[in-house]
């Protein structure tokens, strides 16, 4: 064999080489594959999205099930439409510690400060071209609740838009709690006229 011959073989044998390796790296066997494109294409559906979300409250907080972290603003608006999470991120630093509870004191996806999931179900149904209503049902230490998400479609991927926890709403805690802080002035009918005019 010539020189010529040698270098072409191990220049082939060595892309076959790498090619194999990079197989696992890439994700694996093609059926591993196209579980990553089934994980993605979910993502981008109303229910995949509460899916993705709301796996992550099965069990127990005080365990594995660690909820969602909403400790950064990206990681905010990843979840949250643009208005509500204007309204999440005016709450500030200054008012809870990075981690800590929004202003409700609690988880907002599950109403809570702690929980202990199980028999978790989620139903969607369509409410117009980029919206979406979800209502995610489990048993929470044994009792059933339920809540329900609004969503909203950004370019192609979903963002809540209110969370409702029965008669609660976040963006009306939200609310209570900015009125709260105004002055009582602000509250005062004869203020109001005297703006008005």
């Amino acid at each position: 064999m010539s020189m010529r011959t040698l270098l072409r073989c191990g220049a082939a044998l060595t892309g076959l080489v790498l090619a194999l390796v990079a197989v696992p790296l890439a994700g694996g066997s093609p059926a591993a594959a196209r579980e990553s494109a089934a994980r993605e294409a979910t993502a981008t559906t109303a229910k995949g999205f509460l899916a993705g979300i709301y796996q992550s409250y099965v069990g127990s907080s005080a365990q594995a099930a660690k909820g969602v972290r909403l400790d950064s603003p990206e990681a905010v608006k990843r979840y949250f439409s643009h208005g509500l999470a204007s309204v999440i991120l005016e709450d500030g630093p200054a008012v809870r510690p990075v981690g800590g509870p929004l202003v409700l004191g609690s988880d907002p996806f599950v109403g809570r400060e702690s929980w202990d999931i199980a028999d978790l179900s989620i139903d969607v149904k369509d409410a117009g071209p980029a919206k979406a209503v979800g209502t995610v049902r489990f048993s929470n230490f044994g009792q059933p609740e339920t809540v329900t998400v609004e969503l909203l479609k950004v370019g192609e991927a979903w963002r809540v838009a209110e969370i409702k926890w029965g008669p609660l709403t976040l963006r009306g805690l939200y609310k209570s709690k900015w009125q709260a802080t105004r002055p009582q002035a602000w509250l005062d009918p004869s203020h109001v006229e005297n703006r008005v005019k």
